[in-house]
Formats: structure tokens, sequence, C-alpha cells
């Protein structure tokens, strides 16, 4: 099977080697427990290794979130006005209209030719069914969707989302942690699931350094 690399430090050692290519992984965690800097850190590494990427937001601004990743020298709109990388906005509230516009999203992908996507967050997609079988389907509908556009696929979703009614769904399921021990917090990364490739099961520390996410899978959180 082939593999993408994430290119973050450590975590593809978790994965052997990286994600499954066309594969959909879901990535949970509570707020600031860097969900969106790993997803951009896949699609940037992507961009570097020639695979355009396509971010879709329901919850970021464009020009805050590239003026809070300049800082690891990740230039995203240098790489939008070469091509190689797009971004589009949706308010949260409009997560419908992302629907409605499936087909001119797909041949965005196919002129530009997208290899990776992130859909950051999910969650706004759980408020347009009135019913828990009505939101199973409709996220069913979706997934198979961004399934047939052949992409390497993160989606990010907050801690307290329904994840029963998407990981099963998905291909892989990453969660982040924030383990409080005294005063001081400790970062973890966890890989529920990962068809296709072998993974580890343990919980790895995972800082957030100058270069971005790096994952430290043969350390432990605590000592044994």
């Amino acid at each position: 099977m082939p593999i993408v690399r994430t290119g973050i430090k450590g975590f593809d050692e978790m994965i052997e080697g990286g994600l499954p290519k066309g594969s959909i992984t879901i990535v949970s965690g509570p707020t600031g427990s860097g969900k969106t800097l790993l997803a951009l850190q896949f699609l940037h590494h992507g961009i570097m290794e020639g695979e355009p990427g396509f971010y879709i937001s329901f919850d970021e601004r464009k020009r805050l979130l590239y003026r809070n990743v300049a800082r690891f020298g990740w230039n995203f709109q240098q790489f939008e006005n070469e091509k190689k990388f797009v971004f589009i906005e949706y308010p949260i509230h409009e997560a419908s209209e992302f629907i409605a516009q499936e087909g001119t999203l797909f041949n965005l992908v196919v002129e530009l030719g997208i290899e990776r996507l992130v859909i950051d967050p999910i969650t706004p997609f759980f408020l347009l069914y009135e019913s828990d079988q009505k939101r199973r389907e409709g996220l069913m509908k979706i997934i198979n969707t961004l399934r047939s556009w052949g992409c390497t696929t993160l989606l990010t979703a907050e801690e307290g989302t329904d994840l029963s009614k998407v990981e099963p769904l998905c291909d892989g399921a990453i969660r982040l942690h924030d383990i409080r021990k005294e005063n001081y917090k400790i970062r973890a990364v966890e890989v529920v699931k990962m068809r296709g490739v072998a993974h580890t099961t343990k919980l790895c520390p995972m800082k957030i350094t100058s270069e971005g996410v790096e994952v430290y899978p043969n350390l432990y959180l605590f000592e044994e």
C-alpha cells in the first residue's frame, strides 16, 4: 500500500512510515491541543514534496492563520500564489454550503492536482441534522464524497464531538491529549486506529517546537 509521510517528526514512526495514500483520518482533541497545527504541518510537508494541498476551514481565518504559522517558517500565502495551496473558509453556520458546492470543489481538486486535504473542523456538519439516524447517514455521505476525491485527508474535531458517529467511517483516528501533572501540562498523541498500517497503541509525548509539532515515540509520558 502506498504510504504518505506526514512530515511530523516522530509521528510517522508510530504508523509504519505514514498514512495510507487516499485514506481519511480524523484528528480529535481539546481546544489548544495542536489539531490545526498538526494538520497544517501535514499540508506543508506535502507541498514541499510536490503534493498540492487544500485547507477548508469552518473556524480559522486566513490572514490570522497565515500570520500564526509564519513563526514556523511556513509561507502559505506564497504557496497559494503559486497555486500549490488552496484555502477556502466557510462561516461555521454555513456547512450546508460545502455540500452544495461539492462539485465545484472537486473540480478544483482535479484542476490543481490536489493530493492532501484538510477540513478543520468537521464539527459543524453535526449541526445539519435533526436526528442521530439522519446525522449518521449525512456524515456517511460526506465521508464517501471525500473518499471519491482521492486525496489523503485529515478531518479535525473538537473534544466533546460525538466521535462514535464519524470515527467508524474513517480509516484512521488520532487523538491529542492535554494531561495535567501537578502544576504543568503534558501534550500527548494516541493512534486509536489506522487501517492498512501497523501502529503503536501507547500515548506518546508531543511538543510544539519552533519547527512545529514533534512526537517522541520512544519516550514515556511518565517514568516507568
